[in-house]
């Protein structure tokens, strides 16, 4: 038994691992603000895992997150970081500053496709990272996500309110709430359109392209040619948990 857990800047995405397969997952609230205590009832689960592995982009909350593991399971929480050994090269100029998010999208790419592949992450920011034939992570782009743009326009502006991100039925508003909904979709759809073509030519051939992310099924539609992997990060962490256990 594996629990896996992905740690985002919104929430916390954890999965319970059996054999290889996800059995159980669920979502807890990023706050920096609760305790280890906090973290540590709503890590508990059942059947009880063995090991745990996290993977971070919020560093304050690590040390909170391996006392929450202690308490709540006894165990030592592994933790995924560019330093890690998972048979993954790092092809950038900076790669102490890859985010362990992306690491592991890298690294199921590998695993699940090979290369070349490009991974959509539709996360509080939109990532994308790309594999290349050899399996080795070569980079990607960085995107503002769509949640982020709409609480941008409703914070920056004096009365556009608070929308959900969603495929409105054309792309001309009728009334302010309509507007913000066209644009905030389908301009969103033409940045991830124009980053996504550039980054095929960039890499040439036909690289698999995968999504995965919370907002991954409201766009998949009007992206032809990609596949969702909804659990793409966990698997990530079951991958580098089984090549740590094995090195």
């Amino acid at each position: 038994m594996l629990l896996a857990v992905d740690v985002g800047n919104t929430n916390l995405t954890i999965g319970l691992f059996a054999e290889g397969r996800l059995i159980r997952q669920w979502r807890v609230e990023t706050d920096l603000r609760r305790s280890a205590e906090w973290y540590a009832g709503r890590l508990k689960c059942s059947p009880r895992p063995e090991a745990v592995i996290y993977g971070s982009v919020v560093s304050p909350l690590d040390a909170k997150l391996e006392t929450a593991v202690r308490k709540a399971f006894g165990l030592k929480a592994i933790a995924v970081t560019p330093r890690s050994r998972l048979g993954l090269k790092l092809k950038v100029r900076t790669p102490g500053q890859v985010g362990a998010d992306r690491i592991l999208n890298a690294l199921a790419l590998k695993v699940l496709f090979g290369g070349p592949a490009i991974a959509i992450d539709f996360g509080t920011a939109t990532t994308f990272d790309c594999v290349d034939a050899k399996g080795d992570y070569i980079g990607g782009a960085i995107l503002l996500g769509p949640d982020c743009a709409a609480r941008a326009l409703h914070q920056f502006t004096a009365k556009l309110p608070l929308v959900k991100v969603r495929k409105p039925a054309t792309v001309v508003g009728k009334d302010t709430v309509h507007c913000l909904e066209a644009g905030l979709y389908y301009g969103y759809l033409g940045m991830i359109k124009e980053v996504l073509a550039r980054t095929k030519a960039h890499m040439g051939g036909c690289p698999v392209v995968v999504a995965t992310g919370g907002l991954a099924p409201l766009f998949l539609s009007d992206l032809h040619g990609v596949r969702r992997e909804p659990d793409l990060t966990l698997h990530g962490l079951r991958f580098a948990h089984e090549i740590s256990h094995h090195a």
